[in-house]
């Protein structure tokens, strides 16, 4: 397994890190059943209910917004063109060291929250 909780990831869409998603892994092999709808946004293919094998994983830069998906999706490795596009190897990807020097940086926060404020106005 890639992911451990708390660690920090990107999505892959995106093209440079202040394009990305970045989130929070929050819980890691939780069961479909055990999700509150209300509470956590599952966003995989099948059935919320039969779901298993989840990663549930916050989005750092929307208010913590918490999300569900099964591990071998978010893990899936992206078509060599994809990867040369969005510059990762998986779907949702570890961030390394620098990049979360990066992520942490005030400016780095205030580039996202301006970003953020322009996407939902």
């Amino acid at each position: 397994m890639i992911y451990q909780i708390g660690m920090l990831c990107k999505h892959f869409k995106g093209k440079g890190l202040e394009d990305k998603n970045i989130y929070r892994i929050i819980k890691l092999g939780v069961e479909g059943k055990d999700i509150n709808p209300n509470e956590i946004t599952y966003t995989g293919d099948g059935e919320l209910m039969t779901a298993s094998n989840l990663v549930v994983y916050a989005n750092i830069f929307q208010n913590n917004k918490l999300f569900a998906r099964e591990y071998e999706d978010i893990s899936g490795e992206l078509s060599p063109e994809k990867q040369q596009q969005f510059n990762q190897i998986i779907k949702v990807q570890p961030l390394n060291e620098d990049e979360i020097e990066i992520v942490n940086s005030p400016k780095f926060i205030e580039i996202k929250e301006m970003h953020t404020r322009e996407k939902f106005q």
